[in-house]
């Protein structure tokens, strides 16, 4: 399924993984916002206010459905070119957040 799935998103940036443009609430650090796009190595986050600073390791919640939470240890990385989107890389993702975040990415690249 994976190998499927990284052949059927587009190309187009230099991640190591392939990302996906999704739209769902999350909290990252207890700041609340909404996830702009997400792959098997982190997410971009649009937050609500300010507060997040490169470098900081945090915890995410990402909430994809009403039925689905996914917390997973993070590190800010950057900002996106207008610094309205932070960049968020995964610290560690477990066998449990794994499936839940391939589900995710396959349901958006697929449609």
């Amino acid at each position: 399924m994976f190998s499927r799935l990284m052949r059927i998103i587009k190309p187009g940036d230099r991640r190591k993984e392939r990302r996906v443009k999704v739209r769902f609430p999350a909290e990252v650090g207890g700041l609340k916002g909404r996830v702009t796009d997400v792959s098997l190595g982190g997410f971009g986050f649009y937050p609500d206010q300010e507060g997040l600073t490169e470098g900081d390791e945090v915890m995410a919640v990402l909430m994809p459905d009403e039925f689905t939470t996914i917390e997973i240890p993070c590190r800010v990385v950057g900002a996106d070119d207008e610094g309205m989107v932070v960049c968020v890389a995964f610290i560690k993702v477990t066998p449990d957040q794994f499936d839940p975040l391939q589900d995710i990415i396959a349901h958006q690249a697929l449609g």
